[in-house]
């Protein structure tokens, strides 16, 4: 992980006492933090050997297996150059490592071996990917069950930019809050974890077919946990980690959320189907959840495809990595 990327000491601190960290307004930086350091925090304390470094380690003659941000790679690459220089066989020595790239919302980089997504449907269609559920929302705190039947307020968690300007609109809030009593809430990025007095979630980045495959699907496992219904767009990642009118809802306009929000405060039954399929979805995206994950990609999967990327021979990686230029060239186009 870059140095301007890593926490400082306060930050340490406060995220081993369990302190709610706004990450989320800090951009790439929180990106990297959430993805690598997260990552290896919770691997270190699952007792799984694995190092956080700011740049490349004393490499062994053996080779090993690098895992870092798409965006780092080229940075890494400058620094493999630099190292192959030195090396009386430099072909066969840069050859002998496994690189692996955590796409989150960036580019997969033609060089990665394997590239870590995190949409389902994203890693059907990249080839050489494999899918990791970004973490959930670190310390939730799920809705009061003392609220009982009541639906008046529900939220959209993230970055205003990202919520359906529809749904923005004063006119469009000020109707739901007039016909229906509900109150749409912005909570900032210091409140996201917060779900103790909402109701519903809306996350609907627009009303278009648009799949988004580089978005993660992590606002509605938020909502699972924290049981709440959950009214989403046309998100690939919704559709592939839940089910549409079973354990979350697909809206197509702002009149469709405006009813759906309708009905889920008139019928109390159709509103704990939703919370109750979504608890038992939501089971497959918890934190210990996505850390076997973790444990089974950094001790089986990565050592089993290092293991056959170093047997392959000098034209096989050639090939491979021309390969590798163009369908990520493709994933770019197709976005």
């Amino acid at each position: 992980m870059p140095r301007e990327y890593f926490p400082t000491p306060a930050w340490i601190d406060a995220w081993e006492r369990g302190e709610v960290l706004p990450l989320e307004e800090k951009g790439m930086e929180a990106t990297g933090q959430a993805w690598i350091y997260q990552t290896w925090a919770l691997l270190i304390r699952a007792a799984v050997p694995c190092s956080l470094l700011e740049g490349l380690p004393q490499l062994p003659p053996e080779g090993g297996i690098i895992i870092a941000m798409s965006g780092s790679f080229p940075s890494i690459m400058a620094l493999l150059e630099e190292k192959r220089k030195q090396q009386s066989k430099p072909r066969s020595w840069v050859h002998r490592f496994f690189l692996v790239d955590i796409v989150a919302d960036g580019l997969p980089h033609p060089v990665a071996r394997l590239h870590v997504v995190q949409n389902r449907a994203h890693a059907q269609r990249l080839s050489h990917a494999l899918f990791m559920p970004h973490w959930p929302q670190p310390n939730l705190i799920p809705r009061d069950e003392h609220r009982g039947n009541r639906f008046e307020k529900v939220a959209f968690f993230g970055d205003i930019k990202n919520l359906a300007p529809e749904l923005r609109s004063k006119q469009w809030q000020e109707s739901l809050k007039k016909k229906l009593g509900i109150t749409l809430e912005l909570p900032s990025a210091a409140a996201w974890h917060d779900y103790h007095d909402i109701d519903g979630v809306i996350a609907v980045r627009d009303f278009s077919p648009a799949a988004y495959l580089q978005k993660p699907a992590t606002k509605l496992y938020n909502a699972w946990h924290a049981g709440v219904p959950f009214i989403g767009g046309n998100d690939s990642a919704y559709r592939a980690d839940g089910t549409p009118n079973e354990n979350y809802l697909v809206a197509n306009s702002a009149a469709e959320v405006f009813e759906y929000l309708r009905r889920l405060k008139e019928e109390e039954s159709f509103r704990r189907a939703l919370v109750e399929k979504g608890f038992q979805q939501g089971a497959a995206y918890t934190q210990e959840a996505t850390l076997q994950r973790w444990k089974k990609l950094i001790q089986e999967t990565l050592p089993a495809l290092a293991r056959q990327w170093q047997r392959k021979l000098a034209w096989e990686h050639a090939y491979f990595l021309n390969m590798q230029k163009l369908h990520c060239f493709w994933d770019r186009l197709l976005r």
